[in-house]
């Protein structure tokens, strides 16, 4: 059976049959351009980790200097530090105790509502009703896939091997905020590993405006 014809089962209505798009460049280029944080940004989030280390949770921080820097902390009891990722650009940076398994670095922009297509790999495309999809062919065995409601916000991400999800990623979008085409952060976001049995789900508390953050919050090197 084709991946995209496979990339999108899940619970729910019954969706039409995808039609193949032939040049699906400008549809990358739109969804990624509308799944892009445009301002900065202090989101403050609810965090809970299930796995094969126990159960978690926590509060949590997301720092964005839009486009390509966000830097995600997850905290403890009394703020305490846990761990953090910094993202930059195509490059995901994973820091602290490392107590729990983050999403790997093609779904942690996802987590976040933001659109980061695999580099170097051209997509295929297709349209299912108003919904759209794009999916990377990363193996001969292994495909990732993005699915897009018909307003192009990002609703998930699932990996394939041999045709079977081995990964998922579902995203809740926001409210309209400013206004049809404007980026929206999602109310909540859940990745799952079925192979490794984890879980991590984050829920956004509190969304504030904030000046651009110091570049040195997004250093590597800061723990």
């Amino acid at each position: 059976m084709p991946i995209l014809a496979v990339a999108v089962a899940a619970c729910g209505p019954q969706l039409p049959d995808p039609v193949p798009v032939s040049d699906p460049g400008p549809l990358e280029r739109r969804l990624r351009e509308l799944a892009t944080p445009d301002e900065p940004k202090l989101i403050e989030f609810e965090w809970r980790y299930w796995g094969r280390e126990g159960r978690f949770s926590g509060e949590g921080g997301v720092r964005v200097n839009p486009p390509d820097s966000v830097r995600l902390d997850l905290l403890g009891p009394g703020w305490s530090g846990v761990q953090s990722a910094v993202m930059l650009g195509a490059d995901v940076y994973y820091l602290g105790e490392q107590r729990i398994t983050l999403p790997p670095p093609t779904f942690m922009w996802t987590m976040i509502g933001a659109f980061r297509p695999p580099a170097g790999v051209e997509p295929q495309a297709a349209r299912r009703g108003e919904r759209s999809e794009l999916t990377y062919q990363l193996t001969p065995r292994a495909a990732v896939a993005f699915h897009f409601d018909g307003e192009g916000r990002l609703i998930e991400g699932e990996l394939r091997v041999d045709g079977d999800v081995v990964q998922e990623i579902r995203v809740e979008p926001g409210s309209a905020g400013d206004g049809p085409g404007a980026y929206r952060w999602p109310r909540e976001a859940r990745y799952r590993d079925l192979r490794d049995f984890h879980e991590v789900r984050i829920k956004v508390v509190e969304i504030r405006e904030h000046e651009p953050f110091e570049r040195r919050i997004f250093d590597v090197a800061v723990r």
